[in-house]
């Protein structure tokens, strides 16, 4: 095995105004993958931030001049996040000093592009403004413009003589080196290949090495040989230098499929053929059809490697090719420097990159002129705010140390969700007993299926049915441990669909379901707001196989429309043909005839911890029973939960894998499902429970709406109700795992006098409210005369912020109408629909205003007239028209 190493890439680039240009070099650094870069000679104004975006070197840093010359950067790769703790920047984009932290390793980067006139002077001066602000290892690296021996390090043109003595730049250049206060060492040293050079003159036909890396001289004992590349798109050619690490910054993870492979014609028909003909030769009687399933997977695999390897190989062999002949020429040129020798040596050069680039560019063009106006993922990454940073640069374990190795991230992150996801092996938590869980259920008094309704769930799965399944499949979505996307089924859905429903028929009767596809891969998102060096603060995002996803997607195909008649009105999250606004809503009609009837009541939002994840299966199961559902469908659910494993996936390393013994799968579409499912006998015994007061209306007495876990509950007689209301929840935790958060559960009195809200305050820790609850990202204030002021007044700032981020995009007019359309108008329909306020004529022209200003710009903003629209009011549908 390889050891583990970084790399700094230092290259001038000659300018990166030309989009071609920055293709280049982006496609250079996604093949080296340095973990730090640093461009010289961009050439960007001081006006204009510069133009250098990658998904994989999303952290930059830039110093530019007031006109499009000189300019410098440095950009870090994703997996090595830099932590800037000083910076300097030169106006006139010749320096740039940055001081910090890379994962763990304390490291000082300097940037430099010097100029022609006294270009050891400007050194000296740099590296003292560096010695004061260094920290940890030093790398400098730029264009020096000048060489330290012309002997070695240059090459005359044509009719050119070698100067006889060193010219004072490289003297001075040396006598820097040679300096024991420096303690640089030239990074150029290291390379095997004296002779090759880093910059051509194309008006000398001459080669002088003077881009230069120097590193500190205790840096030296890690730096491995350095690689000077060949001259290609630029007139410098980058230079390389490897160091060890102590520890490599990604792993290889898990195998995906190439979902390009998937667009060739040929390749689509090679691996229809390879398919087939293993489905025709293994679906036999003697192979089970899981066995064979579970082969397929592996020989599609090795095939689709085998063609991506191919293609690789092909398109490296012709890029090698010309390269080759560049180095050939390049060195004939260096001998004899002919001026046909340079215009060959030119003609090679634009033919690699137009291999190497055209295809792209020709690409993106086609996506940006039919897609880029249009409401869909190109716009909306256009849209977009900064990407967030998905890399863990560090954990805290438990006695406060730093844990920077990806490795033991992953594991540190397995043992977190290990013990989530093990409740029946915590000794602390009470494992709940079959027979309270058969009591509690009883009390509940759920409705239950009818014959028929039960019947028609046992009925075989149709191939029509997974054809459905199959092509209501989204794209662009991440595979599952066995790395088949989406897409690889919908293409070969013809021959797939024959095999899937007998796989998914067998695993229905039969009650068996091979465990690799109930691997999941968890991989991890940072919380918005929160430092993630805690696993608490790191949200996890289970990937599971599109197989299991499917079989899951049939049978919630044959629960759902049954949900309706089995889940009360009240809970209105994943029930077809209920939204979320039939709970805001009813909490305003509720609150206004609490006020005409001056009614005293508590209003509670409750909160509660891993709701999802800790959801007991023994519970699960026996409420679908009570619930009428059949004994073999209930086997066919519990399949999925079987023997399910995980494993986490942080920075391309995978942890040891662990068991799951409770929660609903994530990712899986059947856990919505059973989750509301598993709540409704909650609701039952609290809406059944005499002792639980609620507030009467005319149309009955109202105790509580949800929507999945958020609960709101309407009490009255708060000294009585709330006892009775916490004995239910704690009843509920027996038997589910269920925990309240207490302090997280929002409380907003009505009508209440002061001593009886001290005394509850006294009571009960909860989050006590004056003015609102937040309740599904709206404001439920008391009154309606508050809802403008706390919903759609930060509504408004909100959206003109997001508007005034957008100003400068190169958006079109149509663009930026389906901007409007695509992010925009939902976040307003969605408060519109859940609250039932007249907005008022302010709010109306501002909205307008800043609208119509991110559609025509700032310019055209002058010329269109605002005072001449014609402003409607706007009336919700549900509410009376306005007169």
């Amino acid at each position: 095995m390889s050891k583990p190493q970084f790399s700094i890439f230092s290259m001038n680039v000659s300018g990166l105004n030309i989009p071609f240009k920055r293709h280049a070099l982006f496609r250079d650094l996604h093949k080296h993958k340095p973990a730090i870069v640093c461009v010289q000679e961009m050439h960007f104004g001081a006006l204009r931030t510069p133009y250098l975006r990658s998904a994989m070197y999303p952290v930059s840093f830039h110093s530019t001049a007031q006109t499009k010359s000189r300019g410098i950067s440095v950009l870090f790769h994703k997996d090595w996040v830099f932590k800037c703790s000083n910076q300097y920047t030169d106006p006139l984009g010749r320096l740039l000093i940055l001081v910090g932290t890379m994962n763990e390793l304390p490291i000082t980067v300097a940037n430099l592009y010097l100029p022609n006139v006294n270009p050891v002077c400007f050194l000296k001066k740099a590296y003292s403004k560096i010695k004061t602000m260094m920290e940890g290892s030093l790398f400098m690296c730029g264009d020096f413009n000048c060489v330290p021996d012309t002997a070695l390090d240059t090459r005359p043109g044509q009719n050119r003589a070698q100067p006889r003595k060193q010219p004072p730049s490289s003297r001075q250049l040396n006598d820097f080196f040679y300096d024991p206060l420096t303690c640089m060492t030239h990074g150029e040293l290291s390379t095997p290949r004296p002779g090759t050079s880093l910059f051509l003159s194309p008006v000398h036909s001459s080669y002088s090495r003077i881009d230069l890396c120097l590193i500190h001289g205790s840096t030296v004992l890690r730096l491995l040989p350095a690689c000077i590349s060949s001259i290609t798109w630029s007139d410098h050619a980058p230079i390389t230098l490897d160091f060890e690490a102590d520890y490599p910054a990604r792993g290889m993870g898990n195998w995906r499929l190439n979902d390009s492979l998937l667009v060739s014609g040929a390749d689509v028909s090679d691996t229809s053929a390879v398919v087939r003909e293993y489905f025709a030769l293994n679906v036999t009687e003697e192979v089970t059809i899981s066995s064979a399933w579970l082969a397929h997977k592996a020989v599609v695999r090795g095939h689709l490697i085998q063609r991506g390897a191919t293609r690789k190989k092909a398109f490296n062999a012709q890029m090698t090719s010309v390269q080759r002949q560049i180095s050939d020429l390049e060195s004939q040129h260096k001998i004899n420097p002919t001026p046909d020798l340079l215009s060959r040596l030119g003609l090679y050069l634009i033919q690699l990159t137009l291999q190497s680039s055209e295809r792209a560019i020709r690409r993106l063009n086609l996506t940006q002129y039919t897609q880029g106006n249009k409401a869909g993922r190109l716009l909306a990454s256009k849209l977009k705010s900064k990407r967030l940073q998905t890399k863990i640069s560090y954990l805290l374990d438990n006695g406060g140390d730093r844990i920077y190795n990806p490795l033991k991230i992953s594991e540190e992150f397995a043992d977190f969700y290990a013990s989530l996801y093990k409740l029946k092996s915590d000794p602390t938590t009470h494992d709940p007993d079959p027979d309270e869980i058969t009591r509690f259920l009883q009390d509940a008094e759920l409705p239950s299926l009818s014959r028929s309704q039960a019947a028609e769930l046992l009925v075989p799965f149709t191939e029509e049915e997974v054809r459905k399944a199959v092509k209501a499949l989204p794209k662009n979505k991440a595979p599952g441990p066995d790395g088949f996307s989406n897409l690889y089924y919908q293409t070969f859905a013809d021959i797939l669909i024959p095999t899937l429903t007998r796989l998914f028929n067998h695993i229905k009767t039969t009650g068996v379901i091979p465990p690799e596809m109930l691997q999941a891969t968890i991989v991890t998102l940072p919380k918005p707001g929160k430092p993630p060096t805690s696993c608490a603060n790191v949200r996890p995002i289970s990937l599971l196989n599109v197989d299991a996803k499917l079989y899951a997607k049939l049978l919630v195909s044959r629960m759902a429309p049954l949900l309706p008649l089995l889940i009360s009105a009240e809970q209105t999250g994943f029930v077809p043909g209920r939204q979320t606004c039939d709970n805001t809503r009813r909490f305003y009609n509720i609150i206004d005839i609490a006020y005409r009837t001056n009614t005293t009541g508590l209003l509670l939002a409750l909160d509660a911890e891993k709701a999802f994840d800790r959801l007991h299966w023994g519970y699960m199961r026996k409420a679908l029973e009570f619930f009428g559902f059949p004994a073999l469908f209930i086997n066919s659910i519990m399949n999925l939960y079987s023997l399910p494993t995980a494993k986490v996936l942080a920075s391309g390393f995978l942890s040891s894998s662990f068991s799951i013994t409770n929660g609903t799968r994530q990712g899986c579409p059947l856990s919505p499902l059973i989750f509301v499912l598993a709540w409704e006998p909650l609701a039952s015994r609290i809406r059944r429970d005499s002792s639980v007061s609620g507030i009467s209306t005319p149309d009955g007495v109202h105790k509580l709406a949800m929507f999945a876990d958020d609960i709101l509950i309407f009490l009255t007689s708060s000294e009585t109700s709330l006892p009775s209301l916490m004995r239910q929840l704690t009843s509920y935790g027996l038997v589910s795992y269920y925990i309240n958060n207490v302090s997280k559960t929002q409380a907003l009195p009505l009508h209440v006098d002061d001593f009886s809200l001290s005394t509850l305050r006294a009571l009960y820790p909860f989050d006590w409210r004056t003015t609102s609850l937040k309740y599904l990202g709206i404001s439920l204030t008391k009154s309606r005369g508050s809802i403008l002021k706390l919903n759609y007044n930060p509504l408004m700032t909100s959206i003109s912020s997001q508007l005034n981020s957008w100003l400068d995009l190169e958006v079109s007019w149509m663009g930026r109408m389906a901007a409007l359309k695509m992010c925009i108008l939902p976040q307003i329909l969605y408060f519109f629909s859940g609250t039932s306020q007249f907005l008022s004529r302010h709010i109306c022209c501002y909205a307008c205003k800043k609208c119509c200003r991110h559609t025509y710009g700032k310019e055209g903003l002058h010329a269109f007239q605002l005072p001449q629209l014609y402003l409607m009011r706007i009336r919700h549908k549900y509410c009376r028209s306005w007169t």
